[in-house]
């Protein structure tokens, strides 16, 4: 009986309110999507091909009718010479850009659900220091196994 008393106790309503803090709360709070789009990641905004002209000083291809030669169009790479004045443009990364990213939901599940398994953690440590509880299983133990699983093998579950 203290087993299940312990089960029952103060570790499963930990586990269930962390439960619904992943399900509720975390879609629109996210640490992993805070993390990637603060603004202190940036990316470089590649320049169009005609700014890539500008800058090399080459005039715009003539149309293809010009171009003909023994009936085969012409097809030359634009080549743009290395010192060229070139700046590029910086942006912050935004939701948006994160649409783009392969694993990026991958991310986000694993470094959330690390977040809660640590939250879930330190209350249970917590409470297993003060009140010395004998009987009980340790929640915490298996949501840190969780943790691990998810970590060493994060393709098998998508």
């Amino acid at each position: 009986m203290p087993l299940i008393r312990g089960v029952i106790g103060i570790q499963l309503v930990v586990t269930m309110v962390m439960a619904s803090v992943i399900q509720k709360i975390i879609p629109h709070y996210s640490l992993a999507r805070w993390l990637l789009c603060s603004g202190s990641l940036r990316w470089y905004q590649h320049p169009t091909e005609e700014e890539l002209r500008i800058l090399a000083g080459k005039q715009r291809g003539k149309s293809k009718k010009d171009r003909k030669y023994n009936g085969h169009i012409e097809n030359k790479p634009l080549t743009i010479p290395k010192d060229i004045d070139l700046h590029l443009e910086t942006k912050s990364v935004t939701e948006r850009d994160t649409i783009a990213l392969h694993y990026f939901p991958e991310y986000q599940w694993l470094v959330d659900f690390t977040v809660a398994a640590t939250v879930v953690y330190v209350v249970t440590e917590a409470y297993y220091s003060i009140v010395k509880p004998s009987q009980e299983m340790n929640i915490s133990i298996v949501w840190c196994l969780l943790v691990l699983t998810f970590a060493v093998y994060p393709f098998q579950f998508s």
